[in-house]
């Protein structure tokens, strides 16, 4: 079975029945203030995933060329998008 992973921003029982209904699993941990807090245990190892992807991109943004879209042409923009991957991917290992 597939899961969203999002953040406490989008906890909204709306939310959780459209992403259920699409026949995905939420792993969306509740807001402070909520009747049931927290992520179900077992959700946890997947939410966890969603830091490593919020890291990759920031450091993606931080590449003012990418930011921007300085390139006119596409192969040009995906190919500095290969090396900034690469580059992330050294830093991150």
């Amino acid at each position: 079975m597939s899961y969203i992973i999002a953040d406490k921003g989008v906890d909204f029982f709306d939310v959780r029945k459209l992403i259920r209904d699409s026949g995905k699993s939420p792993v969306i941990p509740r807001r402070k203030g909520a009747v049931c807090t927290g992520i179900q245990p077992n959700d946890k190892e997947k939410y966890k995933t969603r830091s490593a992807i919020e890291r990759f991109f920031f450091s993606i943004k931080e590449q003012k060329r990418l930011a921007l879209r300085f390139d006119k042409l596409d192969i040009t923009f995906f190919s500095f998008f290969a090396i900034a991957c690469l580059k992330v991917f050294n830093l991150l290992c």
